[in-house]
């Protein structure tokens, strides 16, 4: 008498597309939720994002966006913005972006 177990949802499930499809949806919703502490003087460097294929990544175009991503300046224009907009992000939306995740993964 011998048991069958069928692993095949369970390697689906934990297949490098479903992480690849789970890391995409992260990184919308991470862009999504990054985009209001973004410094805005006419909307140039939240326009100019784009999310890489494989949602390892979310990049800004504009050339002085590594500028304004690092270095602190004075008088920013929208208030609440300014630098390292990922970690302010980051410290309200991490649950929100654990269940993005998951949910693109669909796990």
């Amino acid at each position: 008498m011998g048991v069958t177990v069928n692993l095949s949802v369970a390697r689906s499930k934990l297949s490098a597309k479903a992480v690849r499809n789970g890391q995409r949806t992260l990184a919308n919703q991470a862009a999504a939720d990054m985009n209001q502490f973004v410094p805005m003087d006419e909307g140039n460097l939240r326009q100019a994002m784009s999310i890489a294929v494989d949602g390892s990544g979310i990049e800004y175009h504009q050339k002085y966006a590594a500028r304004l991503f690092y270095m602190y300046m004075h008088n920013y224009t929208t208030p609440g913005t300014g630098p390292r907009w990922d970690m302010k992000a980051k410290n309200l939306y991490m649950n929100d972006w654990n269940k993005a995740f998951i949910k693109g993964a669909d796990w």
